[in-house]
């Protein structure tokens, strides 16, 4: 399908004088709202400057305390995380730092996605409470559960709530650790879970420092690495305290003595020393969240934690093939999806299936958008619930939309403005809510809307392509939410030569000249239906980003093309 380019018109910023920079980095920056004065510091994010005092947070003392007075006394610790990798690995982090600091009576616990849902229920709290929990920690949830919560102090436990996700007009009775709660003092309200984890695991060594516990000094900067891979797959913004936490979470990475984490890289297929965010994001994220989606996400959790090599191959062979089982279901669904989607004018796509798994229906609806331009939201069923999900552009809420039209008729629904979760019980309820959700749509999206929007950071020639603007880029990673990898356009080149390449013969690569009569070779993945726009003699104009590719000692500079078309 064809996509609006958007360039940005914006002016450049004033950028400080930076050695060995390109001159295209100020508008990089203005594109990316980074001021003048930042510059430096994005370019060279330092710990020393980046990282926020883990007892800024209103109530890291009383969480720390609660967490050392259960420890003293042998009392039940449950982490109970969330089923995405951000849960995951947010429970890894504070199992590590518990054990660190002596606790012993200590376990976790992760719902299952679809039997029991997202967070803390009441079946779950008066479970823990007959297995003599006395305290529990919520990683990456809770902070909605203010009835569960309640239910779980009647019981005589204490909570506390370790989340960054939105909150009601009510907050839960618990010790809160949550950047954006009214009243918290904490500077950067954008961490994900598993960040806020990591303050309590930063707390929780100094305490225990302070008790005489013999903890080496930067222990926990060793569990870095966790923190990398969710503050990637959680798609919270790349961008102040973020950044940092990032750089040096890669650097952990990049040497971690995590075994199953090693595992995990290499059955990804990625090269341990040279993981980046897109390797996460690509690589090492789905294979985490494949556990809860396709049986139990406790598998990823146990990986993560594996302390000898022996469980984490198996772990880590047990994780690989759940991530293949998704990929074939998933494909499955797509196909299905395909023959169930009727091209037309209506605004929004509305997919089902009472065979679909509700734990794989956000990554079609998200497909679906990609593809098509048009908000989506795909629903399966477990049992006789229906469980759906649903994504959209930046201009259309679907999270409201679909509480306004599942009035009624919802049991659940919730989310943000651009992907959103739902679930009803009754078959009947099918048809009308999704009648109601189109007439929603309707009325409230423009035609123009429904065209995928690939946002370019510059129109730029193909004589400014050099080493010196593939060091920059790299200066700008890592890549994330707030910060994607740059975009850039260039119109006019004539196709010189053009292939199609890869075993199924479905990649394009070509050469192309500007008029001043510099040429480059491009590399468009799955771009080889497309082949015809782009034959030899042809005048296109490319939507590109500018990397590396090193093959048998070589290094050279890759144009990978993302789209193009015929100039006008």
């Amino acid at each position: 399908m064809k996509k609006r380019w958007n360039v940005f018109r914006g002016e450049s910023i004033v950028m400080p004088s930076v050695d060995g920079i390109h001159p295209i980095v100020g508008t990089l920056f203005a594109r990316r709202g980074i001021a003048s004065e930042d510059a430096i510091s994005f370019l060279n994010p330092e710990w020393t400057d980046g990282i926020h005092d883990h007892w800024q947070f209103t109530q890291m003392h009383a969480a720390v305390d609660r967490m050392f007075l259960a420890i003293e006394k042998g009392e039940q610790i449950v982490v109970h995380g969330d089923y995405d990798a951000d849960g995951v690995t947010g429970s890894a982090v504070l199992m590590s730092a518990l054990k660190e600091v002596g606790a012993t009576n200590l376990e976790s616990y992760i719902p299952h996605r679809d039997k029991e849902g997202y967070g803390l229920n009441p079946t779950t709290v008066r479970y823990l409470h007959e297995k003599g929990t006395n305290l529990i920690i919520t990683v990456d949830c809770g902070i909605a559960n203010v009835d569960e919560i309640a239910l779980a102090r009647s019981l005589g436990m204490d909570v506390i709530v370790v989340d960054h996700h939105q909150f009601g007009d009510v907050l839960p009775d618990g010790i809160l650790i949550h950047p954006r709660i009214p009243g918290e003092t904490y500077p950067f309200h954008h961490l994900a879970a598993v960040g806020v984890a990591w303050k309590v695991a930063c707390a929780l060594c100094d305490e225990g420092r302070k008790r005489g516990l013999p903890i080496v000094e930067g222990w926990e900067k060793w569990l870095l690495d966790l923190v990398a891979i969710a503050t990637v797959t959680d798609m919270v913004p790349m961008v102040g305290e973020n950044r940092v936490l990032e750089v040096y979470g890669l650097r952990v990475m990049n040497k971690s003595r995590r075994i199953g984490l090693r595992k995990l890289i290499e059955l990804a297929g990625c090269e341990y020393g040279k993981i980046t965010s897109e390797s996460i994001a690509f690589g090492l994220g789905p294979r985490i969240n494949a556990a809860g989606r396709m049986d139990h996400a406790s598998l990823a959790l146990r990986l993560l934690l594996a302390e000898n090599e022996e469980d984490a191959d198996r772990l880590g062979h047990e994780l690989e093939e759940q991530n293949k089982r998704r990929q074939k279901a998933t494909a499955k669904m797509m196909e299905e999806a395909e023959v169930q989607f009727v091209a037309g004018s209506a605004p929004l796509a509305a997919l089902w299936s009472s065979e679909w798994s509700p734990a794989l229906v956000g990554l079609v609806a998200g497909k679906f958008l990609d593809r098509i331009g048009k908000p989506t939201i795909a629903i399966g069923k477990h049992g006789s619930r229906w469980i759906g999900s649903g994504r959209s552009f930046p201009s259309y809420d679907i999270t409201q939309a679909v509480k306004i039209a599942g009035e009624g008729l919802l049991t659940h629904s919730g989310g943000h403005i651009q992907a959103c979760g739902f679930s009803f019980d009754d078959d009947a309820h099918l048809p009308l809510f999704i009648e109601r959700l189109q007439q929603h749509a309707t009325q409230s999206i423009k035609e123009e809307d429904c065209v995928p929007l690939l946002e370019i950071d510059a129109d730029i020639a193909l004589e400014e392509i050099n080493w010196q603007l593939v060091e920059t880029i790299i200066r700008l990673e890592p890549f994330g939410e707030g910060n994607k990898r740059p975009m850039f356009v260039t119109r006019g080149l004539t196709v010189v030569s053009l292939d199609l390449v890869g075993q199924q013969q479905n990649h394009v690569r070509c050469r192309l000249r500007s008029p001043a009569g510099r040429t480059e070779q491009f590399i468009g993945f799955k771009l080889g239906d497309r082949a015809e726009e782009c034959a030899v003699g042809n005048t296109v104009d490319v939507v590109y980003d500018v990397g590396v590719n090193e093959w048998n000692g070589r290094r050279d500079i890759q144009c990978k093309l993302v789209d193009f078309r015929v100039s006008q």
